[in-house]
């Protein structure tokens, strides 16, 4: 049967970044037949994770697909949640908002940039440097058990047990 897997991400459309670093590890790491639909819903910031945009989005992809079911996958930075109140409700909100319905969450600690290429970046260098981690293949030098955590930790990601219960390994 046909998947579709949905990744609301909190960059924009036009940055795509945090498209990119998904994109990469995906493609490097899993088979994806021609049975298996990815798209994305670009939310341009994780305070609109349950905005009446970004569930008419999630609604109409899931709509479109007829040909199997779709999963959705929250893809959030945990930003510093570790020392801001502020960071840590809004975490805690979005853990409840994914889980109550029956979505996956993938978190970034502290952020994508800084678990994709070691260090945070300012919000104007965050698209030269997702688009030089494609076009440098640096994927291929990041070290992926630090996308296997269980718990937030600098550095690291949930990703790979996320995706691998949707998506064969290589």
């Amino acid at each position: 049967m046909a998947l579709q897997i949905v990744f609301c991400v909190e960059t924009n459309k036009r940055a795509a970044t945090d498209s990119i670093y998904i994109k990469e590890t995906i493609d490097a790491l899993y088979h994806v037949g021609n049975d298996i639909n990815i798209n994305y819903v670009f939310m341009g910031t994780k305070t609109k994770y349950n905005s009446k945009e970004v569930v008419r989005e999630i609604n109409s992809r899931r709509r479109e697909f007829k040909i199997g079911n779709t999963v959705v996958i929250y893809c959030v930075d945990t930003d510093r949640y570790d020392c801001d109140q502020n960071h840590a409700r809004q975490l805690k909100e979005i853990e409840k908002y994914t889980k109550d319905n029956g979505y996956k969450l993938v978190w970034f600690c502290h952020d994508i940039e800084e678990v994709y290429i070691g260090e945070s970046v300012s919000d104007d260098k965050k698209v030269l440097c997702a688009s030089d981690f494609k076009k440098k293949e640096k994927i291929k030098t990041v070290n992926i058990s630090k996308f296997k955590a269980k718990e937030y930790r600098k550095n690291t990601t949930n990703i790979l047990l996320v995706l691998d219960e949707y998506l064969e390994r290589k």
